[in-house]
């Protein structure tokens, strides 16, 4: 979701060249499993024969390592999408400053409430406005910071943000 083809924040900060192990992961963005490292040719052959968890773990199925192919080659014709989401979470964010949106520069925006039960209700509110959000709470997050943690998608619109910042 972020840099001009979809690479990272390292993509948009012009930095990849001067990373030494760059990760990314295929999970939340492409709706898929796995993750990658790019790095020397060194290091990698260091890496495939002493990292026991790579050697012996299972390998993905031959079908997810096609979505997620498929997917990744399409990453940088996604611009539109980014630019949207980008958008959107902007609006979010700024109409939540002083309640802890202003904590994120990103579509994974939280709404600190407070405490356990007003988090709940809150989410179970939004849940009937139709919007799918769930609260976390301790243990997960220090006693008495309950919040929502929206992450948003590309397929919000700026209308159902603002309907949702209203109903907020």
């Amino acid at each position: 979701v972020r840099g001009e083809n979809g690479l990272g924040i390292a993509e948009e900060l012009d930095c990849i060249r001067d990373i030494d192990l760059l990760v990314g992961t295929f999970g939340k963005a492409l709706g898929s499993m796995g993750a990658y490292l790019l790095c020397s040719r060194t290091v990698r052959e260091y890496l495939i024969n002493t990292m026991r968890p790579l050697i012996f773990s299972t390998a993905l199925p031959p079908a997810q390592i096609a979505w997620t192919k498929f997917l990744f080659e399409r990453l940088p014709s996604f611009t539109d999408e980014r630019h949207r989401l980008a958008v959107t979470s902007h609006l979010l964010s700024e109409a939540l400053k002083g309640k802890g949106g202003e904590i994120s520069a990103s579509h994974i925006i939280p709404f600190i409430i407070g405490e356990n039960e007003d988090c709940i209700q809150t989410s179970l509110y939004l849940q009937r406005k139709g919007f799918y959000c769930l609260p976390v709470r301790p243990p997960t997050i220090p006693k008495g910071t309950a919040r929502i943690r929206f992450s948003l998608t590309a397929d919000i619109t700026e209308e159902e943000i603002r309907f949702m910042i209203n109903e907020l």
